[in-house]
């Protein structure tokens, strides 16, 4: 019997994807708000757009945010099994990552 998997377009959002997507608007508002009260971005790629505009930095963000979870819903299709562990791998080490340098900056506040 043929593995016939519903199209993405028609599937509920999980959990894990949400959540994804969530932190990575979190990063980029608050990346936005440090840059606004004077910080510079450390990423050396993501500085030279935001030099050239902040338009282009925030598309970039939004575009490395988009990619992984375009991918992670692909893989969702061909084994759900392992995309949704792919993706709470993802949450967890982008909250982690995030988390830990908001804190690191508190301290430095």
């Amino acid at each position: 019997m043929a593995h016939n998997p519903t199209p993405w377009h028609k599937r509920e959002p999980k959990l894990s994807t949400v959540l994804l997507a969530v932190l990575g608007i979190m990063d980029l508002i608050s990346t936005l708000v440090l840059l606004g009260f004077g910080a510079i971005e450390a990423n050396p790629i993501f500085a030279a757009l935001l030099r050239i505009g902040p338009v282009w930095f925030i598309l970039a963000k939004l575009v490395m945010l988009a990619g992984p979870i375009a991918l992670i819903e692909f893989a969702r299709s061909r084994a759900p099994k392992s995309a949704e562990q792919g993706a709470w791998v993802a949450v967890i080490a982008y909250f982690i990552i995030w988390g830990g340098q908001l804190l690191r900056l508190g301290g430095l506040l």
